[in-house]
């Protein structure tokens, strides 16, 4: 019996507030589907603005091949890259156009420059020269991405008189295929600003009350409370982030490992971004697990459930963001890992200190 009631007070004990944890991650989960499906965050005004064809000039090292509603880009030589352009019809100064598009890429290799990559751009020319001042990236990838939704909006510019979209291969190497491809007026809605800082402010708050359980989940001490924020912060750093932001830091990341070894490039051919997940959830199980070692280890699993979950669902109001259950699944997998060889090395510390007595 005194058994029985040293583990029960062991498992309430081990995490403060864990059961509110829960039933406030169930509610903002819930309510943040229900409202991202109810509310859109634009509501077309007009027609698509997509003008004629697209205008490219051939050479030898690209290859342009357009089938249906599917434009295909490949470039092998970096010098040059290629570049193709579509007229879009002119609209008012003071119009918010959106332009969406389905988007892959396989083995784009960016070039010594920052721009140099597969890009779609949308551009705004006075009448002298496109005006790369103002916002113009719809997105810009490297590497390999599977077919992913992007979209943004531009407000056009009172100088404005003509408009274009650029779909590139700049000075790099690789395939960019594009499809589905959508420029149309669109106004934002008025609740939808007021419900992003709702749902982003409440799961802000989520976040720090599970960050604040686990840190205080068991007496251990300073040292390996400060260890646990290292992967908390860089999660939920990496989910915060803004998309251009974050395939900025990605592809400066990626130039100087392409820029220091060629070998070490192709020994690690993975996305670096998957790569981050795996580690940051892989640290992030092992000092949980270290941090309640006689604990439950169904606490341990629903914590790793609820952040890897809830970082995904957060992305539905974050800029240029979209949620994956691929990398829900790799955070899974990644965290299981850590739990897995936490529990390991724990059982056999144990053996060791057993047999010494």
């Amino acid at each position: 019996m005194t058994f029985a009631i040293n583990q029960a007070t062991v498992f309430y004990a081990d995490m403060p507030l864990f059961n509110v944890n829960c039933l406030l991650f169930i509610f903002l989960a819930l309510t943040t589907l229900v409202l991202h499906t109810q509310i859109d965050q634009y509501e077309p005004i007009g027609t698509d603005i997509l003008d004629g064809d697209w205008k490219y000039r051939p050479a030898r090292s690209n290859h342009v091949e357009i089938s249906g509603n599917t434009l295909t880009l490949y470039s092998d030589d970096a010098n040059t890259g290629i570049s193709v352009q579509h007229d879009l019809f002119p609209v008012k100064p003071g119009t918010l156009i959106l332009v969406s598009a389905e988007v892959k890429c396989i083995n784009v290799v960016p070039g010594k420059n920052t721009w140099s990559l597969a890009r779609i751009l949308f551009a705004q020319n006075d009448g002298k020269s496109d005006q790369w001042q103002l916002p113009h990236t719809v997105v810009k990838l490297t590497g390999d991405h599977d077919w992913k939704t992007y979209q943004t909006a531009f407000l056009i510019d009172e100088d404005t008189q003509s408009i274009k979209l650029y779909a590139q291969i700049s000075q790099s190497t690789g395939l960019l295929k594009i499809r589905n491809i959508r420029v149309f007026p669109v106004l934002e809605n008025e609740i939808y600003p007021t419900v992003k800082k709702i749902i982003l402010t409440a799961w802000g708050g989520f976040f720090l009350l599970l960050a604040g359980s686990l840190l205080f989940a068991h007496q251990k001490n300073i040292v390996l409370r400060v260890t646990l924020l290292v992967p908390l912060i860089s999660i939920l750093a990496g989910t915060t982030v803004p998309s251009d932001i974050k395939i900025s830091l990605l592809d400066e990341v990626k130039t100087q490992i392409h820029a220091e070894s060629d070998t070490f490039k192709e020994m690690i051919p993975w996305d670096l971004d998957k790569v981050g997940h795996v580690f940051f959830f892989f640290l992030l199980g092992l000092i949980i697990r270290v941090t309640m070692a006689d604990g439950s280890i169904f606490q341990i699993i629903a914590v790793v459930l609820m952040l890897a979950a809830g970082t995904e669902i957060t992305q539905l109001y974050i800029e240029g963001r979209t949620p994956l259950p691929s990398d829900f699944y790799i955070d899974i997998a990644g965290a299981a890992a850590g739990i897995v060889l936490a529990s390991l090395l724990g059982f056999i510390g144990g053996k060791v200190f057993a047999a010494r007595k």
